[in-house]
Parts: C-alpha cells; sequence; structure tokens
C-alpha cells in the first residue's frame, strides 16, 4: 500500500508539473502576441517613432535655423504689418513660399528686414543665408551670389497717371520715369532710350511722387501696377510688351545665396516638387492672378 501510494503521489506530481509547464508555455505565447499586435499601444508609439525618425530624415534641413533676408515693401510678394500685439506679420508669395520649403525641408528661419538695395550685400557678408524678395537673375548680380531656378515669372508693368498720354514703352522716351532703388527696374529704365531714371525706397514713395506729379511714370512689377492703380484715384497702368523690348533674364523670380552655398541645390529640387505638385501655381494664381501662370 504504501509503495501503491507513492507511485500514485509521483503521477500527481507530474501531472501537475506538466499542466504548469503548459500554462507558462501558454503564457509567454499570450504575452507575445500582445507585444506584436498590431493593433496595441506599444507598436503603435513604435511604428510612429518611426515614421517620425524617417520623416525627419526626409527633411534635409531640419537641424538649421536660417537667416532669410528681404525687402518687405514689394505688395504681393512680401509685406510687413504689425498686430495689436505689437508682432511683426509678414505676408505675400514670398512668404507663402518660405513657409512651404520650411516645412517640406524642416527648417526654421528668421525675417531680417532692409532695403532692396543691401540685400547682396547681406549674403556676401554673411548676415543672412539666403535671399527671397521678388528678385531676378542678372549676369551682374551672379558675380557677386549665386541664384536657384525661378519660381515665378514676373511681369513688368507701368504705372501712370490716367490723363497721361504714355501708353507704351516709346512714349516713356523724355520722361522722368521711377522704381525702386536696386531693383531690377533701374536695368529695365535704363534700357529704354530718352528716359531719366529716378529712385526712391518702396512703391509707397514712388506713387507719391507720381501723384504730385513730380515723375511721369513708375515701373514695377504688373500685379503691383494693376494693384496700386485700383486703390489709388487718378492712376492708371500697362504691361511692358516683350515685344517692344528684351527682359532677358529679368522677367524670372529667384532665389538668391551666398557664393558657394550648399542650399542652392536643395532648394533648387524644392522649386521642381513644388512645381510638379502645383503648390507653385496655387500659390501665384493666389497672390499674382491667373495670368501668372506659365
Amino acid at each position: 500500500k504504501i509503495i501503491g501510494g507513492i507511485k500514485m503521489i509521483k503521477k500527481l506530481l507530474f501531472v501537475l508539473t506538466f499542466s504548469l509547464t503548459i500554462f507558462a508555455f501558454s503564457g509567454c505565447s499570450k504575452q507575445q502576441t500582445a507585444s506584436t499586435n498590431p493593433n496595441s499601444d506599444l507598436t503603435q508609439d513604435v511604428q510612429e517613432d518611426t515614421q517620425d525618425s524617417q520623416n525627419s530624415m526626409n527633411k534635409l534641413l531640419s537641424d538649421k535655423h536660417l537667416k532669410v533676408a528681404m525687402s518687405a515693401n514689394f505688395k504681393y510678394f512680401e509685406t510687413v504689418t504689425v498686430d495689436a500685439n505689437g508682432k511683426e506679420v509678414y505676408e505675400g508669395l514670398d512668404i507663402d513660399i518660405l513657409d512651404k520649403m520650411s516645412e517640406d525641408l524642416g527648417f526654421t528661419y528668421e525675417i531680417i528686414n532692409m532695403p532692396f538695395a543691401s540685400l547682396i550685400g547681406a549674403l556676401q557678408s554673411n548676415q543672412a543665408d539666403f535671399v527671397i524678395s521678388g528678385m531676378s537673375y542678372t549676369d551682374e548680380r551672379a558675380e557677386s551670389v549665386d541664384f536657384s531656378d525661378k519660381y515665378a515669372t514676373a511681369k513688368i508693368g507701368v504705372l501712370i497717371k490716367s490723363d497721361s498720354n504714355i501708353t507704351s514703352v516709346k512714349d516713356l522716351n523724355g520722361k522722368k520715369v521711377a522704381c525702386s532703388a536696386g531693383t531690377n527696374y533701374e536695368n529695365i529704365v535704363k534700357a529704354i532710350e530718352g528716359t531719366e531714371l529716378v529712385t526712391f525706397d518702396g512703391q509707397a514713395a514712388i506713387t507719391q511722387e507720381l501723384i504730385m506729379d513730380r515723375v511721369d511714370a513708375s515701373i514695377t512689377g504688373g500685379t503691383a501696377a494693376k494693384k496700386v492703380s485700383e486703390e489709388t484715384e487718378g492712376l492708371s497702368y500697362f504691361i511692358i510688351d516683350p515685344s517692344e523690348m528684351d527682359l532677358g533674364n529679368l522677367n524670372t523670380y529667384n532665389i538668391a545665396f551666398p557664393k558657394g552655398s550648399e542650399l542652392v541645390s536643395i532648394f533648387n529640387d524644392e522649386i521642381t516638387k513644388l512645381a510638379e505638385d502645383g503648390t507653385l501655381n496655387e500659390l501665384i494664381i493666389k497672390w499674382l492672378g491667373e495670368e501668372y501662370v506659365d
């Protein structure tokens, strides 16, 4: 009986041990399954962290804080106002493009607002990492800075008094023509036979000079000329016909960088992307109108 009892105890111990082993393996299996469940909170966190890491890697300038120089007095491209809290608020085509590039490439930025004539010097002295300010490529500027591909095409407008007899470029011969200092419009005025060039800092001052009959006409961006004429009684405008004069590269808008900047190729790729996905056209239509879309 004792021997039989011992055998019975051994059988019970074997069954109990076997059951505990099965239970342990079952628990491990459930735990492993839970940890790899794609719907589990832990898995979602890991997936989100991986996605964030991949997005960060795709943002080529995610660790950069860039200084952007501009002259914020070019209507519909960049203007600045002060809100009720005393904060400067920038808006315009160039600002929207800048914000989109910042989002895509991952950089943060600060704006340095200065006269247009000082922008090239700011790049040469490393005060700024790039300029986006309704600036066009010229051979002269390209000797001092590097340019991106174009991000928009310009139209050149001539702002005049409504009672003026000026209706075309040839009518500017012998006239006093104003534009913003340091802009490509200076070269356009100089290229028109018989004109006297007068420069001012910003379109507002030029408009006032035109209203007071101290200048005969003003050359500026086509959209700016149109909007100023609509908002100012007694003014009109027309767009320069390319057949009247060769504007060359003066009818493009480009981003400028210090010579040899590694940013040029990165920004060119971004301009290509924004052009191909339609973003550039959307922003151009928003600020300049459909007639500016290539």
